[in-house]
């Protein structure tokens, strides 16, 4: 922990210190947090097929070869990261497309995790056919759309792959300066697997752990109760009202502008949020809900709205990625926290106003207006692996709205730009705050832990050159380094 802050400019004397740690005219900041990530999504796409990037369907295909040259014996085929968005034809892939790989069962999840596009040996062994029908969900020629992608079973993996993936996962947090996060929605097998991982000393960072929407999952922790150790909180629980955008599941009040006639997929109606939302105060936990179109903001917003606003709960609107200008009066509650991804609106916004229309667009990404209508009360993430781990690519495009090429010139809807010292404390108090560990982590304050993120740049400097020339010098987490860019320790 901290034990003290010294003003050496007023001659105070150093405490004497076992080790000490010269900053050499680097930058020390409190250890960045991500508010909203998917540790196991990501530990698991480390050895799947990476889309990512993938510009068409043919370069999809052709890195599916690629990994079945070098997995020959694999019978399942998983990989993450395809949007259709990025390609020139900008339409669906079908089952038919994955006709090469007869011998396979091929399993590709979007970008968004909203989306799975599979092969016909995969329709074929669970019986989904375009007539299946599923509440929540949608089913077109081998795509599979939100609850549509329940209906298959994955194979389950080992304890020790996990193990080994979580780990190496934990070494990508620390190199791009991550010192805690929160987990977006986990079983109770993951749960209890990452407990023991941390209670022998292997992963190291601090986890805010969301359970998932489950009944046999909110069953288990009814029963043994939440946990609350120095590096796992379990006292949340994560829910879904509708879909995402680039996959057209999420819920809006008016049709898709390039979809008419539709209007998204609700996952939870109102009745079922609200049951949802008095089971959790009874039972003391924090409730984070997903919603990303106007119409699913709003309603999860009139939900929470009927708080008590004395009792701390901090229940979390995740993404709020669409509002109408009136409903950002509901985030003066004191129990309403957006939990936000600025990096979403720098990856959507080629094709955004595609799906709401020139009107609409200007109600998406409204991130500085709900700063201003929760008095700053908002926490930053990047919803990785749906988007890079990095939480400086969080902030750059919070503070600039512009890709790492520095486009828009002015910005994207760039009225809705944040200030450097906003980001940052939503991406470190703030964080914290909506993890309920403001008094543990994410400031430099006495009795903090000493997690730090050391970069070489000052984040308030106007060099137009600044996230070219930003990198993490090391993370320290509770006093240890974790991540040194000058010599082996960390990746």
């Amino acid at each position: 922990k901290i034990a003290s802050i010294i003003d050496h400019s007023g001659g105070q004397e150093y405490p004497v210190a076992k080790s000490t740690l010269s900053l050499n005219g680097q930058h020390l900041y409190p250890g960045f947090i991500d508010a909203h990530g998917h540790l196991f999504g990501y530990a698991r796409t480390l050895s799947t097929v990476n889309l990512i990037g993938a510009a068409s369907k043919q370069e999809c295909i052709e890195r599916i070869k690629t990994y079945i040259r070098l997995h020959p014996n694999e019978e399942w085929i998983i990989g993450r990261g395809w949007d259709q968005n990025d390609w020139t034809e900008q339409r669906y892939p079908s089952a038919n497309d994955l006709a090469a790989f007869s011998e396979k069962y091929v399993y590709l999840t979007r970008i968004d995790g909203h989306a799975a596009w599979v092969n016909q040996p995969v329709l074929d062994a669970f019986s989904i056919t375009n007539e299946t029908k599923v509440d929540g969900g949608q089913i077109m020629d081998g795509i599979l759309i939100d609850n549509a992608e329940t209906l298959v079973t994955l194979p389950k993996l080992i304890n020790r792959y996990w193990r080994t993936a979580l780990l190496q996962a934990q070494d990508s947090l620390v190199k791009y300066g991550l010192t805690a996060m929160t987990d977006a929605g986990l079983s109770t097998h993951q749960i209890l697997l990452l407990d023991s991982l941390q209670e022998e000393g292997s992963f190291k960072l601090f986890v805010n752990a969301m359970i998932s929407n489950h009944e046999e999952d909110l069953q288990y922790f009814e029963n043994h109760g939440p946990i609350e150790k120095p590096l796992l909180r379990v006292k949340s629980v994560k829910a879904y009202l509708d879909g995402a955008l680039g996959s057209r599941g999420a819920l809006l009040r008016d049709p898709y502008h390039d979809l008419p006639d539709h209007y998204g997929l609700p996952l939870l109606s109102p009745e079922q949020l609200d049951v949802l939302r008095e089971r959790c105060v009874q039972n003391g936990w924090q409730l984070c809900v997903h919603a990303i179109g106007d119409s699913a903001h709003h309603v999860l917003l009139e939900s929470f709205n009927e708080l008590d606003t004395i009792a701390d709960l901090r229940f979390r609107v995740e993404h709020a990625q669409i509002m109408t200008p009136e409903d950002s009066a509901f985030y003066a509650h004191p129990n309403i926290i957006a939990s936000v991804q600025p990096t979403h609106a720098t990856s959507d916004m080629y094709w955004a106003e595609d799906r709401l229309g020139p009107h609409r667009i200007h109600h998406a990404y409204s991130y500085r207006r709900i700063f201003n209508a929760a008095n700053e009360r908002v926490a930053f993430g990047t919803d990785f692996p749906i988007e890079h781990i990095d939480p400086l690519a969080t902030f750059f495009a919070a503070t600039t709205r512009q890709d790492k090429n520095h486009w828009p010139e002015h910005g994207f809807l760039p009225e809705q730009e944040i200030s450097p010292g906003m980001a940052i404390r939503a991406m470190t108090r703030e964080a914290a705050y909506s993890a309920f560990g403001e008094d543990t982590y994410g400031s430099i304050a006495i009795g903090q832990k000493a997690n730090f993120t050391l970069l070489n740049t000052n984040l308030w400097s106007e060099d137009a050159a600044l996230r070219e020339r930003t990198q993490v010098v090391k993370t320290i987490v509770g006093g240890q380094v974790l991540y040194d860019s000058n010599s082996n320790k960390g990746r």
